[in-house]
């Protein structure tokens, strides 16, 4: 089968470190890689996430990314309608340059395609939360979520309007990708202590978990009534469910044993919902919140670059907890990449829940569009994995491939790429 695309990320201090000759060399070189982005906006997180040291990085053995910063040049005047305004890095040697633009240079003169990633945070989740709290996600007792903006502010709204547009206007980017945390999908509830054998797919856990995510803060309120929701009955109702799904974790005695005997029982997740019609419109005013903003990032970066890739990094497991429905933005999307890393991690499951989710984005947006599967190429993996990953791969009708990550890899896993990509039939199409 034909692959469109081997694409992988670098960061800016892989670029800083390496030059970004010697990453993109080795990558073309041991993995058939055609595409490379930048992920230019980064959360904060320590790296190599999955491993002690760095094994390719000739300076660092680790690093730590500020929180949520922009690697490269964007217009403050597309900023001009939001209060949130974008921070640069602060590191000297990260400093006075434009790190995507480094990348496209390279990537140009090599023939590949190019893109750049927003990543999970897009803005300083920290000062966020010190200065302007009611940027942030709400839980059902007022409570702000870290780390999760919503979208539904005008302020976050616009602010992420104006990044995707000014990230693709001026620079010469092929595709724009993200994996932008959207609405807070809660914590699965736990199964009572006296269940002998527990459910491991614990669906209505899942299901309730999303009870302690968000947001329903005062924006949210005026949108969902706007959109003719009761929203003052929603949460009344949903604020009884979300102290049964949280008291356990919380003391709540008066409500412990109504969490045991829905726990207990085998009532399915659909025949909640049944019972709950409240929590099913909650749910369905947060997909036509992210369809809504999908369709408004969409549309702003396809009216000044009709040609640039819009790409969602899909991450979640359950995505339409977070009010992700591939079926409501396939209009609005021009390709999915898999963030699953099951290599990472042995492939226990024999790489089904890999397929199952490739399957359920297939059904979403259909077969024209592109889905890019990911894999791990980290430590932890091996090229016996990576092989059999991709011989799995092979059956789903993918479009391509997409390392996850260079910086946390070895010559040996990169080498298996395109010792996988042979054994498995893949070869990459130059068309």
């Amino acid at each position: 089968m034909y692959m469109k695309e081997v694409a992988a990320s670098l960061y800016p201090w892989d670029l800083a470190n390496q030059t970004a000759e010697v990453c993109v060399d080795n990558l073309v070189k041991h993995s058939n890689v055609n595409s490379v982005y930048l992920v230019g906006v980064m959360h904060k997180e320590k790296r190599p996430l999955t491993s002690l040291f760095y094994t390719l990085d000739p300076v660092r053995k680790y690093y730590l990314p500020e929180n949520s910063r922009v690697y490269y040049y964007v217009d403050p005047e597309d900023f001009s309608n939001t209060k949130m305004k974008p921070d640069f890095t602060e590191r000297e040697f990260l400093k006075e340059k434009d790190w995507l633009d480094d990348l496209i240079r390279c990537a140009r003169d090599k023939g590949l395609k190019v893109g750049v990633e927003i990543s999970h945070t897009f803005y300083d989740t920290k000062k966020a939360a010190e200065n302007n709290p009611e940027l942030l996600q709400k839980d059902i007792y007022g409570k702000a979520i870290d780390k999760f903006f919503c979208s539904n502010n005008p302020d976050v709204h616009e602010y992420m309007k104006a990044l995707f547009l000014s990230s693709v206007k001026h620079h010469d980017v092929d595709f724009i990708q993200t994996c932008m945390m959207l609405f807070n999908e809660g914590k699965a509830v736990e199964q009572p202590w006296f269940l002998k054998e527990k459910d491991p797919e614990n669906r209505l856990g899942h299901l309730l978990g999303i009870l302690r995510g968000g947001c329903f803060c005062e924006h949210c309120g005026a949108k969902a009534k706007a959109m003719g929701y009761d929203w003052d009955k929603i949460k009344k109702v949903l604020k009884e469910l979300a102290d049964t799904a949280n008291s356990v974790c919380h003391g709540n005695i008066e409500h412990i044993m109504d969490n045991h005997l829905l726990l207990g029982s085998n009532l399915t997740d659909a025949g909640f919902l049944l019972e709950n019609p409240s929590l099913y419109q909650w749910m369905e005013f947060r997909m036509k919140c992210i369809t809504e903003l999908f369709a408004d990032i969409y549309q702003s970066i396809k009216a000044v670059k009709p040609g640039v890739e819009f790409r969602y990094n899909n991450y979640l497991r359950f995505p339409e907890y977070a009010g992700l429905d591939f079926k409501a933005v396939k209009d609005y999307v021009d390709s999915i990449r898999d963030s699953d890393y099951s290599e990472q991690t042995g492939a226990k499951d024999n790489f089904r829940y890999k397929q199952n989710t490739i399957l359920k984005i297939r059904r979403g947006i259909g077969c024209e569009k592109p889905i890019i599967a990911a894999f791990a190429c980290r430590p932890n993996a091996t090229p016996e994995l990576i092989k059999e990953s991709f011989k799995v791969l092979s059956t789903l009708g993918i479009d391509g491939l997409s390392l996850g990550h260079y910086d946390g890899s070895t010559i040996e896993l990169l080498d298996a790429v395109k010792d996988g990509m042979l054994q498995a039939g893949m070869e990459l199409c130059t068309k």
